[in-house]
């Protein structure tokens, strides 16, 4: 009987105190949280929302890049606004971006500002985290949530995090029970079940140091932007050029495998007895791709391999399936967000891989705020066999000219019969 008094008080005490410890840790950061909200200059009208926090007295403020982009590209059109928790709002001066990590930091005039410190311990896995920040332009929200640590097949290190981090929470802290920042809200798996994703918060303090020692504010943020998106993509193409590019067997071809280990490959087959033919699909990309604005991400590489096969076609009706497929000149390809990017301008050639006949074309359109820098799309299909073919496509996204040409005669150069 005793011990069962003593589960059941010890089964009704910790909520309690976890209850307690939430609402200490909220009641300590919730003056260092502020709402960003990004205006349309000349209104009062909000265009979009997200969070921050201040990391120092004298109105340093942390946030995402992305909370800011609209502003960061187009200042003559947006400007910033914070608002704090007691409901007193201040303009915000973008200082700095770093979008590789999907950071920016601002400043509000003022001085005295209760701010949060940086965590500089190593979290064990499970370790309870509390994420503030204002979903859905709802409020301050505080929720409590675990570090699991980094997270698997990315190309830069992020956080996973279970817990529910919704739109209007980016760029908001997570702190631990002692209310340091391990982490800033970045972004959740879409039809995940609390699954989110943090920026480990030495990215962010590394940004403060760079600014300290530098203390310059750009007139304009696009080169900036440009210049690390470059950075970004030149690393990533080269990071995987260093060695001969790993292929896979797709019946009696190769072609490209899975590059590195931030990238995931899949495969399925359409297997419809309806159709004449069949077609096995391989996909590789993976999470290395840097947000710009709205629906414009760069800077990353996927690609996709069709084995198809239609033995009970003849060759022309082969060969149309064929050109279906290969749709390099439909009008998706010569669209585009026409304030971001240019048309794709496209040559096609037959070309010759390894003594095997192939149809190719190559695509590009340059990016209107960041010239030099190019979204590149590959089709090559094969002209071997009459009723068998592989067709593959390559898509790299916010790359210079050279190498991205560079990266797409190592592409082609993987691409070959096996007798």
């Amino acid at each position: 009987m005793l011990l069962l008094w003593l589960a059941s008080n010890i089964a009704y005490a910790a909520p309690s105190q976890a209850i307690a410890q939430t609402q200490d840790v909220f009641n300590t950061g919730r003056a260092s949280v502020v709402q960003i909200r990004t205006i349309l200059k000349g209104s009062t009208s909000q265009s979009s929302t997200g969070s921050g926090f201040y990391v120092s007295d004298d109105g340093l403020v942390i946030t995402n890049y992305h909370v800011v982009s609209s502003h960061a590209l187009e200042p003559k059109i947006y400007v910033l606004e914070g608002v704090g928790s007691d409901g007193q709002s201040g303009e915000l001066t973008l200082l700095a971006v770093d979008v590789l990590h999907d950071l920016a930091l601002l400043r509000q005039k003022g001085k005295h500002f209760p701010y949060l410190r940086f965590n500089r311990d190593e979290l064990a896995k499970g370790t309870r985290g509390f994420s503030f920040g204002n979903p859905q332009d709802i409020g301050l929200t505080i929720v409590e949530g675990t570090y699991n640590g980094l997270r698997d097949h990315s190309f830069y290190d992020t956080i996973h995090f279970t817990g529910a981090i919704n739109a209007g929470m980016s760029g908001g802290p997570v702190v631990t029970k002692a209310g340091n920042v391990f982490g800033i809200n970045v972004a959740t798996m879409v039809n995940g079940q609390l699954i989110g994703f943090l920026v480990p918060a030495h990215f962010a303090r590394e940004l403060v140091e760079r600014w300290r020692a530098k203390p310059v504010i750009p007139l304009e943020f696009q080169p900036e932007i440009a210049r690390q998106i470059s950075t970004h993509s030149d690393a990533l193409l080269k990071r995987v050029m260093l060695d001969p590019m790993p292929v896979q067997r797709l019946g009696n071809y190769s072609a490209p495998d899975q590059l590195d280990t931030y990238m995931r490959c899949w495969a399925n087959s359409n297997r419809d007895p309806k159709k004449f033919y069949q077609a096995s699909t391989y996909y590789c990309g993976g999470s290395a791709s840097i947000f710009v604005d709205q629906d414009v991400n760069t800077g990353s590489v996927s690609f996709t391999h069709d084995l198809v096969q239609g033995d009970a076609l003849d060759p022309f009706r082969f060969g149309k399936v064929l050109e279906s497929n290969f749709q390099y000149e439909s009008p998706g390809w010569r669209a585009g967000n026409s304030k971001h990017f240019t048309k794709y301008a496209c040559r096609d050639s037959v070309v010759n891989l390894h003594d095997m006949r192939a149809k190719a074309a190559l695509c590009l359109r340059e990016y209107r705020m960041f010239p030099g820098l190019y979204d590149v799309m590959l089709r090559v299909s094969t002209l071997r066999e009459n009723t068998r073919a592989l067709q593959t496509k390559l898509n790299l996204r916010g790359v210079n000219f050279d190498s991205g040409m560079a990266f797409v005669s190592h592409y082609m150069d993987a691409i070959r019969w096996n007798d």
